[in-house]
C-alpha cells in the first residue's frame, strides 16, 4: 500500500505522519499491521519510508538548485510548472528525478525565487529612496533639470554608487523631475485656485456692496416717501386750518358787509329824509321869496328879472350839490356824530 502511495505521490519527503495517519487509518492494511503486535507498528514502516524518500529528494534538490544557482536552469520567479518540468527534463541527467520530486523542488525553488526578490525589490527600494533624498537635497536640480547637466551633481556620492548602475538611478532621476513638475503644475493650479476664489470673493463683496447700496438707496427713498407723506400730511392739516380760517373770515366778512349795508340802508334813509326836509324848506323859502319880491317886479321888471335868475340859479346850485352829494354817499361815509355839507348832524 505505502509503495503504491509513494507512486503516485500519495506519500513523498514532504507528507507527515498525521496527514497521511488520518488517509489510511480505516484502511484493512493499516489494521493488520497496527493487530500485529509481534511485528512493526505503522508508524515505524513510514518512518523507514520517509527516510529513503527524504534522502532521494534531498539529493535531487541538490543537483537541481545547484544548476538554477549557476544559471543553466534561468529559473525565475513567475515560472509555472510546466516551465519548470520542460527545462529539467532537456538534460538527461535529470531524467532519474521523479515528477513529484520535480514539483516539490519547484515549489521551493519558487518559493526561494519570491523571498529573494521580495528582500532584492525592498533593498532597492531603500537604495532608491535614499538616491531620491538626495536628489530632492541639490536645490539646483529644478523641474527643467536634465540627466546630463544633473549628473555631476551627485556622481561620486554613496547613494549613486550604491545603485549598482546608471539605469536604475535615470529612473530614479526622471521619476524624480516628474515629480518636481508636478508640482510645479499642482502650485500653478492652487495659485490660479486662489487667484480664481479671491476674483469670486470681490465679486461677491462687489455684489455685497452693491445690494447694500441698493437697500441703503431704496431705504432712503422710502424715508424720503414717508416723509413726504408727513410733509403733504401736514400741508392738508395747514390747509384745512386755512380754510377753517377762511371759512371764519369769510362769515366775519359777510357779517361787516352785511352790517355795512344795514348801516349804509340807514345813511341813505336819513339823506333822502334829510334831503326831503331841504327841499321842502327851499320850496317854503322860494314861496316866501316870490310873495316878498311880487310887489317890486311893478316897480322894475329889470329888478325882478335878476332876482328871480338869482333865485334859480341858487336853487340849481343846491340841487347839485345835494345830487353830488348822494352820489358820493356809497364812497364817503360819515362817522355817527359828524357834521354833513348841509349842516346837518348824522
Amino acid at each position: 500500500m505505502m509503495e503504491e502511495h509513494v507512486a503516485d505521490g500519495t506519500l513523498n519527503a514532504k507528507t507527515y505522519w498525521r496527514d497521511y495517519c488520518s488517509q489510511i487509518k480505516d484502511s484493512r492494511a493499516y489494521l493488520a499491521v497496527a493487530s500485529n503486535l509481534s511485528g512493526s507498528m505503522p508508524k515505524e514502516l513510514f518512518d523507514d519510508v520517509m527516510e529513503e524518500l527524504d534522502k532521494q529528494y534531498q539529493d535531487d534538490r541538490a543537483l537541481i538548485k545547484d544548476e538554477v544557482k549557476s544559471g543553466k536552469i534561468p529559473m525565475l520567479a513567475s515560472w509555472t510548472l510546466e516551465d519548470f518540468q520542460a527545462a529539467v527534463t532537456e538534460d538527461e541527467k535529470y531524467k532519474g528525478v521523479s515528477n513529484i520530486n520535480i514539483k516539490l523542488i519547484y515549489e521551493d525553488q519558487i518559493e526561494r525565487l519570491k523571498e529573494k526578490d521580495l528582500k532584492e525589490a525592498k533593498k532597492r527600494q531603500r537604495l532608491g529612496d535614499n538616491f531620491l533624498d538626495l536628489l530632492y537635497s541639490i536645490k539646483e536640480i529644478t523641474a527643467a533639470s536634465t540627466w546630463d547637466d544633473s549628473k555631476s551633481l551627485f556622481d561620486d556620492t554613496q547613494e549613486y554608487r550604491d545603485l549598482g548602475g546608471e539605469t536604475y538611478a535615470k529612473e530614479l532621476f526622471e521619476e524624480y523631475i516628474a515629480r518636481l513638475k508636478e508640482r510645479l503644475k499642482e502650485k500653478e493650479r492652487m495659485r490660479e485656485e486662489e487667484k480664481a476664489k479671491k476674483e469670486k470673493d470681490r465679486e461677491e463683496r462687489e455684489k455685497k456692496k452693491e445690494k447694500e447700496k441698493e437697500k441703503k438707496e431704496k431705504d432712503r427713498k422710502e424715508k424720503e416717501r414717508d416723509r413726504e407723506k408727513e410733509r403733504e400730511k401736514e400741508k392738508g392739516k395747514d390747509r384745512s386750518r386755512r380754510d377753517e380760517m377762511d371759512i371764519d373770515d369769510d362769515v366775519e366778512i359777510h357779517a361787516s358787509k352785511d352790517k355795512k349795508r344795514e348801516k349804509d340802508k340807514e345813511k341813505k334813509h336819513k339823506r333822502r329824509h334829510h334831503d326831503t326836509t331841504d327841499s321842502e324848506r327851499d320850496e317854503k323859502d322860494e314861496s316866501r321869496k316870490s310873495r316878498r319880491h311880487s310887489s317890486d317886479r311893478k316897480k322894475s321888471r329889470k329888478h325882478t328879472h335878476a332876482s328871480d335868475s338869482d333865485s334859480e340859479n341858487r336853487h340849481r346850485r343846491h340841487k347839485k350839490d345835494r345830487d353830488s352829494s348822494r352820489k358820493n354817499g356809497g364812497h364817503e361815509e360819515l362817522e355817527d356824530g359828524e357834521l354833513g355839507e348841509d349842516g346837518e348832524i348824522h
